[in-house]
Parts: structure tokens; sequence; C-alpha cells
């Protein structure tokens, strides 16, 4: 198992110009990627971000994304109900880029909004606060939510390097406490006592991008807070992370067997470390298969309850069942 050293104080050495290449413990600092000296015109095309948000309780999961490509913008919102297994509402949103901006921090300072007809999305951190607000309204689906991060274990970030002036850098943050209440049509579900967690990504990306995802938030049976957050090719394993209370434990890269032309059948997702063996029974799945000729995209992102045993490095093995959390597979041209 790898050792995660302090995050560094940029994603970029300013006198040398060279990725600070690696896997930290700690959150990402403020990123600036001018120090590569990539052009408007490249910038615009290749410049990608992202903040995805993931809220849990025993019975829902919520998840929330927005995404701003330079030339195009996109995001989705959905709630999945556990005990019905389907999906109470999923959304999806194509914008421009006017309409939508992801900043260059994800904790302090963190911001991203969308909008569009019948659409309002708005995440915010302010400097010197612990509180992410979470304001969404996606035509019948409204979130009002809190995520505070001041007693959640450390983040893990990593600053991946790709060919040819590329970078992508990540931070990854779970088992947030979180209150307020999701609408679905008017019927409300509180979220008071879920755990959160998120995803910012910023970087560079290469044309053609090819990943998949695991990511849950919940609790073992013996009553540990339990999260991971685990990938296949992408970032690989320098992302790959699982979070027991409040410790952080670097993990291998995933490996996910599915059904890719029946992906609500169930999954099996194990690290090449053994830290996991999970089965993944989803029950609703959000889909993008977008096609605007130089941007294309061919997105699932399946929701459902992964169950099976948590290796955790000198403590007995932990099992969960139920815990709920997405995958995601995804071959993307942007």
């Amino acid at each position: 198992m790898r050792t995660l050293g302090p995050a560094p104080d940029s994603a970029i050495d300013p006198v040398t110009r060279a990725p600070r290449a690696g896997s930290y413990r700690g959150g990402l600092p403020k990123v600036d990627l001018t120090p590569l000296g990539v052009g408007t015109l490249r910038r615009v095309a290749r410049h990608k971000r992202w903040l995805y948000i993931g809220i849990a309780t025993e019975e829902v999961y919520v998840g929330l994304a927005v995404v701003r490509l330079g030339y195009v913008a996109n995001g989705f919102a959905f709630v999945y109900d556990a005990k019905e297994r389907r999906m109470l509402a999923d959304h999806g949103v194509l914008t421009t880029p006017l309409q939508c901006d992801v900043g260059d921090a994800a904790a302090e300072g963190c911001l991203a909004h969308l909008r569009a007809p019948r659409v309002a999305i708005d995440v915010t951190r302010p400097r010197g606060s612990t509180v992410y607000t979470i304001d969404a309204k996606v035509r019948d689906l409204v979130i009002a939510a809190r995520m505070d991060a001041s007693a959640a274990p450390e983040a893990i970030t990593a600053i991946t390097p790709l060919a040819g002036q590329r970078l992508t850098t990540t931070e990854k943050r779970p088992l947030l406490a979180v209150t307020g209440e999701v609408q679905v049509r008017g019927a409300r579900r509180s979220l008071d006592g879920a755990l959160g967690g998120y995803d910012y990504t910023n970087g560079y990306m290469a044309r053609r991008t090819i990943w998949r995802w695991g990511f849950a938030l919940g609790r073992a049976k013996s009553g540990e807070r339990v999260a991971f957050n685990v990938v296949a090719t992408a970032g690989g394993e320098a992302e790959c992370a699982m979070w027991i209370d409040g410790e952080l434990f670097p993990i291998g890269e995933a490996r996910f067997d599915f059904d890719a032309a029946s992906p609500l059948s169930p999954w099996h997702v194990r690290t090449t470390c053994g830290a996991l063996d999970l089965t993944f029974a989803p029950g609703g799945m959000h889909v993008d298969n977008t096609n605007l000729g130089l941007v294309a995209s061919r997105f699932i992102q399946p929701a459902g309850a992964y169950s099976g045993r948590i290796r955790v490095p000198g403590r007995a093995d932990l099992e969960i069942d139920g815990v709920l959390g997405v995958t995601e597979d995804q071959d993307v041209l942007w």
C-alpha cells in the first residue's frame, strides 16, 4: 500500500513548470494551470473541470454534477430510492459555458454554478467556512442541503501528468455531515444525518478519455462510517482510497466486472490490493449519450447498493450490506 505525503502548495512547480505528480493526503491547492503555457485556443479546447456531489441516507442517494468543458457545459441531478430500487427523479442539462462556472478550488472558495431553462444549480463554500451550501432546482427536483467538512476525514488529492502538456488534478473527500432536504414533485425527503462527499476535478485532459468509477458512503455492519473512491484507467491508482471513520487509506486501482449490454445487472468491484471485494446491485441509472460531432459522450452512472468485504490494514475485516453509491462507465470524446 502506497504512502501519501502532504499535498503540495501548487499543482505545478512555478520555476520548472513541471507538474508535482503524485498522490497526496489533504486537499488541492488553488488550481493554477498557467505555468504550463498553453495558448488560448488550446486552453478552451482542453480545459475541463467539474464538481460532483454525492449524498447518501439509508433510504436515498442524491447525485449532482456541474461540468464545464470550455466550449460547452452540462450537468445532471438525480435521486435514487433504495427501497423501491428506482430513480425518483433524473435530469440532465446541456448549456453554454456562459451559463456555467466551476471555480479553481475544491475546499474554501469552492463554487459551481449552472443555469438553463427551469434549471438553477449553485454550490458554494465561502472562504473561512467549513460548509458547502447546495441549492439546486432542476425541473421537478429541488435540493437544499448543507455539507459540513469540519469533522470529515482528510481528502485524497491526485496530480497526474498526461502526454502533450496535459494534466489532471483531482480532490475527493467523503463523510461530510449533511443537513437539509430533497423534494421531488413536492414530496420531501429529509437529508438530516446523511453522509456527503465530492469529486472536484480540474485539468487539461486527453481528447479521448475512458474511465470507470465507483463511489459509496454509508456504514459497515459493525457501525463504522465507511466510504471509498475507486477508478480504473484515467487517474488510476493515484486517486483510489477508502475512509474508515476518520482515517484515510490509499488503496489499489479498481477492476469493474459487469455486463455492458445489461448494466443494471450486478457488478463485481474489487481492487488490485485486495482491500475491496464487493458486489454492486444497481436499481436505477443516469444515462447520457451525446453526439455533437466534435464532442461525443457515452456515459452511464448506475445508482444502487454495495455489499461485501473491506479489508482494513491492521484491523479485522469489515462487512458492508446495502451501502449506497454509484458506479460509472464513460467513453468521452471532448
